[in-house]
């Protein structure tokens, strides 16, 4: 089994479009449960959607900041 290895710059990943959407996904699914008035403004079963849409937006190939080959 191979061992996963971590981005040269994890430290930074805070930093990260992708990382931070994830982040407000989770304080969202959080408050939908716990507050009802949450609830008014997003639709049940909306988590799927989010999570799927940050999964298209971290596979799709990007451009390395440096000007590189856009592989990491």
């Amino acid at each position: 089994m191979r061992r996963p290895c971590l981005i040269d710059n994890w430290r930074e990943a805070h930093k990260f479009l992708s990382v931070q959407l994830a982040a407000l996904v989770a304080v969202l699914s959080l408050a939908y449960d716990y507050l009802p008035a949450v609830q008014q403004y997003l639709p049940q079963g909306w988590v799927k959607w989010a999570a799927a849409a940050i999964i298209v937006g971290r596979v799709l190939k990007q451009n390395a900041a440096g000007g590189g080959n856009g592989h990491s």
